[in-house]
């Protein structure tokens, strides 16, 4: 028998993406001659097809190109399960689930970060600090029903809710990559779940597109100690907590911190207005969004620390990247962090939101030589389990599970 999956991502299976969970896997299952389909959105606007680490990856460049790929793989690959990837920016996912469940295909669900729902939260950037709204998921066409009759003017609202979770809450199962989504899933009494522990492998820095010389220039100079912050420029990545930080360190312990961005392209007014008022222009390296492994390398190499000052995070790729590029790690202590960063091991962790613990963290680990070795260590061992054949084997046999059970 032929095992074969179809995953659907709203982007991704490029060298920007390839530690995300769907290209990870996928390539796991297809190293273990699984038949493995991928469709997910283009980022150049363009349609193609790939085939990438034994993935075959359709891309689209909107919705109805993407629902032809979608017919086309259900009908000529049938692939024995369907594993869609996030709700956000994932309207094929929607139109995959509901096919899935008419076609009595069996299809997983996962979500990085349940708080990362704009249905769920009223701040999407500090939703740990804020009440869970979960009466405002809409799981079941009764829960539409009756909300509509006690309030029919919100019935927009009511069906925008039950479709966007659609993918969700009818799924045949759901496995969750951070702990905390867990408690969060029973509370909004979601389909069976299973939580397994992240993999990486070896591919990580294995370039697919490259550029970026522009970013070189902007950083071929840099000397000393030098902090560095990736991520997007949304509040809930504590962005303004590091900025925040930086009057508190001397500039002869740290002179210069990188602020690459991972969605933006310009500076945006916020971020400017705070640069300007704190005075700290000279000290800041802004970098605008690119999609190129080497030259991300490269950003990495000329770092001394890598800081991730979260609000919130679904599971938070970056310390794994530090590790790898064997660097020290200051993260803020959050749900989903703390699933793998242990602090004084692996990392140092500092509250969430407290720009003058933070700037005591990096003057503490710039100044101790022996705490660096000592955290990179911790970095090391951490990647190494989770690169383990135990933790790949506990994917393998979830994804072997389903097939067993799809057969009988």
């Amino acid at each position: 028998m032929i095992k074969s999956i179809l995953i659907v991502a709203p982007y991704g299976f490029n060298d920007r993406m390839t530690n995300f969970i769907e290209f990870v896997s996928g390539r796991l299952l297809a190293k273990n001659s699984w038949k493995v389909t991928a469709i997910t959105r283009s980022e150049n606007n363009k349609n193609s097809i790939d085939n990438i680490c034994g993935i075959k990856v359709y891309r689209y460049k909107n919705i109805i190109y993407g629902f032809i790929n979608l017919l086309y793989v259900l009908i000529f690959s049938r692939p024995k399960i369907i594993h869609i990837h996030n709700l956000r920016n994932n309207r094929l996912g929607i139109i995959t689930a509901i096919l899935a469940r008419v076609l009595f295909i069996h299809y997983i669900f996962t979500e990085y970060g349940l708080l990362h729902d704009h249905y769920l939260t009223d701040d999407r950037d500090d939703p740990l600090n804020n009440p869970i709204q979960t009466q405002r998921v809409i799981g079941t066409v009764i829960q539409l029903i009756k909300n509509t009759i006690k309030n029919p003017r919100r019935f927009k609202y009511y069906i925008s809710s039950y479709i966007f979770h659609w993918p969700i809450t009818h799924a045949n199962s759901i496995v969750f990559v951070s702990k905390h989504n867990v408690p969060i899933a029973k509370e909004l009494k979601l389909p069976p779940n299973t939580y397994l522990p992240y993999i990486v492998d070896d591919y990580r820095w294995t370039a697919i597109n490259s550029y970026g010389k522009e970013v070189l220039e902007k950083i071929k100079n840099l000397n000393g100690s030098i902090v560095l912050f990736i991520g997007q420029m949304k509040l809930r990545k504590g962005w303004d907590v590091l900025l925040k930080a930086i009057p508190y360190i001397p500039k002869n312990i740290i002179e210069k911190f990188i602020i690459k961005t991972s969605t933006s392209g310009n500076e945006s007014d916020e971020y400017k207005d705070l640069v300007e008022s704190l005075g700290i222009r000279e000290r800041i390296v802004y970098l605008d969004k690119f999609f190129s492994n080497d030259v991300l390398q490269k950003i990495y190499e000329t770092s001394s620390i890598v800081v991730v000052p979260s609000r919130y995070e679904g599971f938070g790729l970056v310390p794994l990247e530090a590790f790898e590029m064997n660097k020290p790690v200051i993260a803020s202590k959050v749900d989903a962090l703390t699933d793998f960063l242990v602090d004084e091991e692996n990392c140092i962790f500092v509250p969430p939101q407290n720009p003058e613990e933070l700037a005591k963290a990096i003057v503490k680990v710039s100044n101790d030589s022996q705490l660096q070795k000592k955290l990179i260590g911790g970095g090391y061992d951490t990647l190494n389990r989770l690169k383990s054949k135990e933790y790949e084997q506990k994917w393998l046999e979830y994804y072997n599970s389903l097939i067993s059970d799809t057969c009988r």
